[in-house]
């Protein structure tokens, strides 16, 4: 049992709730406050070193809803403050290619899956996608740069080293470091070097 009795044990024992790793609430936390939060700064509370990430106290309490009075001194129960709410970043349009705006919009009423905190979402454009139709919407993880393991043969979001972000399912390549890019309405691309690769949570209709 982890005992809540430090900021840095609370946070803790609130990430361990949420399911949200560093780099995750670090993006999170990002999403959700004024200014960019780091995972050095994630790491900073969770050592107790917390006077300089102190600034960004409210934004990780938002991300991992639980309020700031809880985080910072233990009062209340630690309940949630708001919704967890998703971001869309764009349309899935023909070729799986998805389309960015330039700021992402919060999507009102829509609440993304269990134990994840503002999750990526695209929209399909179109009906090029089949069996996916128009106006669903997809749920993916962070843009963190490398390709997880976990990744390997799901369905994901990648961005492709000439900065086209796809929806695509993840082969490995024929060597290391590159990769197949699976479609259900385009060919292959084969050994294709990618910047990251994030994995398709959900996929519903709206």
């Amino acid at each position: 049992m982890i005992m809540s009795n430090t900021l840095a044990a609370r946070m803790a024992l609130a990430m361990k709730r949420a399911g949200l790793n560093q780099p995750q609430l670090a993006e999170a936390a990002s999403r959700l406050g004024s200014q960019p939060v780091s995972q050095q700064n994630v790491q900073q509370v969770l050592s107790g070193r917390n006077k300089t990430a102190g600034k960004h106290l409210s934004a990780l309490a938002d991300a991992l809803g639980v309020t700031t009075d809880w985080l910072v001194a233990g009062k209340g129960g630690g309940k949630p403050r708001r919704r967890a709410e998703a971001l869309l970043v764009g349309t899935v349009g023909a070729g799986s290619e998805i389309t960015r705006f330039d700021e992402g919009n919060v999507l009102a009423g829509v609440e993304p899956p269990p134990g994840v905190v503002a999750p990526n979402v695209a929209e399909i454009s179109g009906d090029s996608q089949y069996p996916l139709q128009e106006g669903w919407l997809i749920f993916y993880g962070p843009e963190h740069q490398g390709v997880a393991e976990d990744c390997i043969g799901k369905l994901c979001v990648v961005q492709v080293k000439d900065g086209a972000t796809l929806l695509k399912t993840l082969k490995r390549g024929s060597r290391k470091g590159l990769f197949s890019l699976e479609s259900w309405n385009a060919p292959p691309r084969e050994d294709v070097r990618l910047v990251w690769a994030a994995r398709v949570i959900d996929i519903r209709p709206r």
